[in-house]
């Protein structure tokens, strides 16, 4: 069952937005940026996506869903990949998939031939677990290559932030600055602010560093939280994500194309992210 999101919870978390624009002096992207477009990652609704995926794509693009980023495609080929979205009048923003083996060799070739044809905007890998500085530098930089290669395709690069990225340390550095130490800069950061705070991240300061790669921003609570609706307290007595901050910082920098909700608590039901959309709504 959802737990309540209260009127009076929601009414503060956009009287919050709304003190951002103000303080902030920047209203709907009037700073330079265009306003980025809005999916949902699809693991948020794992366990019912695929059962009908024409009808839950219809209902996620009447809640105010411009695209989808995939997670897996279920044996799906690229030509069904492209009608689904086409017939529902939805983007294929991205999808994630296991850089060490889809972005390398070969097999990267193979990986961006088949999302070019499903007409697939970018390609994220949340695979990236190392034990040496030299490793993580080594991923980067092999992903970096994919980038540069990617970029003839028309698709994206990036690395998704887990939270071990920021607890992991080495030789006084993060796992996650190690990863774009010695890398091209077409690959992108897509920055899960949950994630990044979870792990004792600043997402303000990693979205700041990050000015220009930007493609996407995940945009998740910090877990965990009864529904993954965006200023919900987490039960841990954690702080949540500071969402005003994080909307003034991606304002201004045109490289953030699209904001991607990830709200996985619930994985059989809709209503986390249609909550998350309607609070989005308030702001851009």
């Amino acid at each position: 069952m959802i737990a309540e999101m209260t009127r009076r919870d929601v009414l503060k978390t956009l009287s919050a937005l709304a003190l951002a624009e103000t303080a902030f002096g920047c209203r709907s992207f009037g700073c330079g940026a265009a306003r980025p477009k809005i999916a949902l990652q699809l693991y948020s609704i794992w366990k019912i996506f695929w059962d009908s995926p024409e009808k839950i794509l219809a209902e996620l693009r009447a809640a105010g869903y411009e695209g989808v980023q995939f997670a897996g495609h279920k044996g799906k080929s690229p030509a069904d990949l492209k009608k689904l979205l086409g017939d529902a009048g939805m983007i294929g923003m991205g999808t994630h998939v296991n850089g060490d083996v889809a972005l390398v060799g070969d097999e990267l070739r193979r990986t961006l031939d088949f999302y070019a044809e499903a007409g697939i905007e970018s390609v994220v890998t949340p695979h990236a677990a190392r034990k040496t500085a030299d490793a993580y530098r080594k991923f980067g930089a092999e992903m970096g290559r994919a980038a540069e290669i990617a970029a003839a395709y028309g698709i994206k690069i990036g690395v998704h932030t887990a939270p071990f990225h920021f607890q992991t340390r080495l030789g006084g550095k993060t796992a996650w600055d190690l990863i774009f130490s010695e890398t091209s800069p077409l690959l992108q950061k897509e920055i899960d602010v949950g994630n990044c705070l979870h792990g004792g991240g600043d997402p303000v300061a990693e979205l700041k560093a990050g000015r220009g790669r930007l493609f996407c921003l995940h945009a998740k609570e910090n877990d965990p939280t009864p529904n993954g609706v965006f200023g919900e307290k987490p039960t841990d007595g954690a702080p949540g994500v500071p969402w005003d901050a994080v909307m003034a910082t991606t304002r201004s920098d045109e490289s953030v194309k699209w904001w991607v909700v990830e709200s996985e608590i619930i994985p059989d039901s809709l209503e986390p992210a249609r909550r998350c959309r309607e609070l989005l709504s308030a702001w851009l």
